[in-house]
């Protein structure tokens, strides 16, 4: 350690990086896991023609469908409305299970700036911190008119180890950042796929109630 706080506060600055950055890492990895175990199950579920509501409750397949549905329990039921007007409905369906999906993907990238922030700045904290060591080694060969080893030797392993330090910090958090953004987009790939399934069974089933109504009054 340096004799001087700055390196010092430098190397415990960017431990506590390190710190927060493996907390984000772990908690995003266990929150992509359980909601990838949760979806796919819900979304099984849904496509076995079940209710899947009461089988994955809190998953984002699940908050996705419930939107669509709450929209849908607004629709008046057991009256034949005008092509015009079940437009008009699933229309409002799209946009209501969009706006859920923007919801969902806000929630898989919070953290994710920290990420981001501590994999562009470390590397700098630690630079800071090799060249506050060099400047502490050439003030010492001033001092004592010598570089020898057991002059330059404290300082410059500190600075290297600053060095390291943030390169060490930096590198994990810029992978992590670049996998998850990577797993948030197949997460909502997937999910749009499902709304869009939801939504164009709905539109299916609006549209054969509609033609068996005609039918029915085409027939009286």
């Amino acid at each position: 350690m340096s004799e001087t706080g700055i390196v010092n506060g430098t190397l415990c600055l960017l431990g506590c990086f390190s710190l927060l950055t493996w907390s984000v890492i772990l908690l995003k990895a266990g929150e992509a896991v359980w909601n990838a175990f949760r979806n796919h199950r819900f979304i099984k579920q849904f496509g076995n023609n079940s209710n899947p509501i009461d089988l994955q409750p809190g998953s984002q397949a699940t908050r996705v469908y419930q939107a669509g549905l709450n929209t849908l329990k607004r629709l008046p039921q057991n009256q034949l409305l005008p092509v015009g007007q079940y437009q008009a409905w699933h229309e409002l369906l799209e946009r209501t299970m969009r706006q859920q999906l923007q919801k969902e993907k806000a929630k898989m990238e919070s953290g994710l700036g920290w990420l981001a922030s501590f994999g562009s700045t470390s590397p700098f904290v630690g630079l800071f911190g090799t060249v506050w060591g060099i400047m502490h080694a050439l003030k010492d060969i001033g001092t004592k008119g010598s570089a020898s080893l057991d002059v330059v030797a404290g300082p410059i392993g500190e600075a290297l180890i600053a060095t390291g330090l943030g390169i060490a910090v930096a590198i994990p958090a810029v992978l992590a950042y670049n996998f998850f953004l990577r797993q948030n987009r197949a997460t909502l790939a997937s999910l749009e796929h499902f709304a869009s399934d939801f939504l164009h069974d709905t539109m299916q089933h609006h549209l054969l109630q509609h033609t068996e109504n005609e039918n029915v009054h085409a027939h009286i």
